[in-house]
């Protein structure tokens, strides 16, 4: 698939087949990853793939953090909730902890975050291209103390997103949005 029909065609697929994606691909998304422009090459990403009991491991991370949402966490809805978060995150062959640098200067700060979210787009498109279903996680379990040690997360570094990988269980069509040309003005 060229890459202009990968970027048309992703779409955030939440439901994988169970196959595990072999470590090959994984590696090799990882390294289109990382031919993503950064300002002064400073390469501000690092990665965590985390698979088999490390996977089951963050299900029990995002069911306990769900439980948070619950005035009562030990309600029967409560315990449903976490239930079914576990039980989907188990589904998913692989996730990709995405981690950016946090630089101590702010300019330098903004460049490193926008290049490692290009870096988990190229991974993304690169994962649509081969096939694959991705989906990007953001929110509050990426600063769960748990998932940072599970993800083995270096000092001066802060998560930027989890990746679900996997095959998708089912083929979704792209989701619409609204056409560049309505969000575009043209200067001359």
């Amino acid at each position: 698939m060229d890459a202009i029909t990968a970027i048309t065609q992703r779409t955030s697929v939440r439901r994988f087949r169970p196959d595990p994606v072999p470590r090959e691909i994984i590696q090799r998304l990882l390294e289109c990853a990382v031919r993503a422009p950064n300002h002064k090459l400073t390469e501000p990403w690092r990665f965590s793939v985390m698979t088999g009991g490390a996977r089951d491991r963050f299900a029990d991370i995002r069911a306990g953090h769900r439980l948070k949402r619950f005035a009562d966490p030990s309600s029967a809805e409560a315990q449903a909730a976490a239930a079914k978060v576990r039980d989907e995150s188990r589904a998913t062959p692989a996730y990709i902890v995405v981690m950016g640098a946090q630089n101590p200067d702010d300019i330098t700060r903004e460049e490193d975050y926008a290049a490692t979210m290009m870096a988990i787009a190229n991974l993304m498109i690169a994962a649509q291209s081969l096939g694959l279903g991705t989906y990007l996680k953001t929110g509050g379990v990426m600063r769960d103390p748990a998932l940072l040690k599970l993800a083995r997360v270096p000092e001066n570094f802060r998560v930027v997103g989890i990746i679900s990988l996997g095959h998708p269980a089912e083929e979704e069509p792209p989701r619409r949005r609204k056409s560049a040309a309505e969000l575009t003005h043209w200067v001359e």
